[in-house]
């Protein structure tokens, strides 16, 4: 009969832990081990990193844009090569979307200027493409070769408070009184013209105070005002105004839509 060989016990037991508890140990030994317990922290991937700036970037510069889309002006550009003392036509002028300060923006003509500039003449030459300054307009409107002059009289309380200045646009209304019937009617006589000059009479004293804030009030009160017409107008004007009482009435500029 062969032997029976059994386990012994007592090498297990010497430590006083269970076969069990010595597992465990073993376990925690291996997890708490020193190759794990110094290992480097994991780095980020440089390529993720570049890709989060470009994409940061990218945003930046399509809010930049957009900011700077939104903020840009219209204003008036010679659309060719025009020479000193030309008479400015509708041809003659573009628009301009530019984003500039303040300063540089005030100096330019903007677009709700375009009426008033049409029929001045130029101080200066003026290149293509170029922003046409407030500075390069002479002073004096040109007329056109089917335009004349006519000069009108004008009040304060029939002439907008003689808020007029060369290049404005206005319309021309006459009344007439009927004493007999104690009627009056008004009709108009000019749908739209140009106002060419505007004659003030000029007090020794200056303005008054009331009309301090006034640019126009310190240059004197109005009392003629003289437009650029044609013939015809010209001549319905001078009948108008011997058989009634004139009225200028201020026109907006005419607007033109972005493209």
């Amino acid at each position: 009969m062969r032997p029976v060989c059994r386990a012994h016990p007592v090498a297990v037991r010497q430590s006083g832990l269970t076969p069990e508890e010595t597992r465990v140990r073993s376990m925690a030994v291996a997890t708490l081990s020193p190759a794990r317990a110094l290992r480097r922290p994991r780095r980020a991937d440089p390529r993720a990193i570049v890709g989060i700036v470009i994409t940061l970037a990218t945003l930046a510069g399509s809010v930049a844009f957009w900011v700077s889309a939104t903020d840009a002006r219209p204003v008036l550009i010679a659309t060719h090569d025009l020479p000193a003392g030309a008479t400015l036509n509708n041809s003659d002028l573009g628009v301009a979307y530019v984003r500039v300060d303040d300063a540089v923006y005030h100096a330019a003509l903007p677009l709700d200027m375009l009426e008033s500039v049409v029929g001045r003449q130029l101080g200066e030459p003026i290149h293509a493409e170029q922003v046409l300054a407030r500075a390069q307009l002479a002073d004096q409107l040109g007329l056109a070769p089917d335009q004349v002059a006519i000069t009108v009289p004008a009040r304060p309380d029939s002439a907008v408070d003689g808020r007029l200045r060369p290049g404005d646009s206005v319309q021309i209304l006459v009344t007439v009184t009927d004493k007999s019937r104690n009627e009056a009617h008004a009709h108009q006589v000019l749908d739209r013209a140009l106002v060419y000059g505007v004659g003030r009479d000029v007090p020794l004293g200056g303005a008054s105070v009331g009309d301090a804030d006034s640019g126009d009030a310190r240059r004197g009160t109005i009392t003629t005002l003289t437009l650029a017409v044609t013939a015809e107008q010209a001549r319905q004007l001078a009948e108008a105004r011997r058989v009634g009482d004139l009225d200028i009435v201020l026109l907006p500029a005419v607007e033109t839509s972005r493209p």
